[in-house]
């Protein structure tokens, strides 16, 4: 079975990854399982749940008290997803060695390409930082 192309909003994303981890009850049935992982349960459950079961990215699982689980094509989509974001990380930081090649001070360069290397900076901010220094 081909792989749903499917633009993951952060929301469902996020609920992938969860999922990825562990199987969840279905929101309605244990909001607080949600609230603990720092998402909101009417969120998952009116904006990410509806398309994630309808492209079979999860399953719910009624004969199990109600469960939520990542099926292996939700498990693809969530692996691509990753990849994306890991390319697009990747370019950036391609991207940010023209940058020190131009004589950025190695310090400021070192720190700036560790946070955009860690995901935690733009390409922007890394640059933006190494120029006022």
């Amino acid at each position: 079975m081909p792989v749903p192309i499917l633009a993951l909003s952060p929301l469902q994303h996020r609920l992938l990854r969860e999922l990825d981890l562990t199987d969840l009850p279905e929101p309605e049935a244990d909001p607080a399982s949600y609230t603990a992982r720092g998402l909101d349960a009417d969120a998952v459950r009116e904006e990410a749940l509806p398309t994630l079961l309808w492209a079979g990215l999860v399953e719910s699982k009624a004969h199990e008290q109600a469960t939520l689980a990542m099926t292996p094509s939700g498990a693809a989509a969530l692996r691509d997803a990753e990849c994306d974001e890991l390319t697009a990380r990747l370019s950036a930081v391609a991207s940010f060695a023209d940058t020190i090649a131009h004589g950025a001070p190695t310090r400021q360069a070192g720190y700036a390409l560790k946070r955009l290397a860690e995901g935690i900076w733009s390409l922007e901010e890394a640059e933006r930082y190494v120029r006022a220094s």
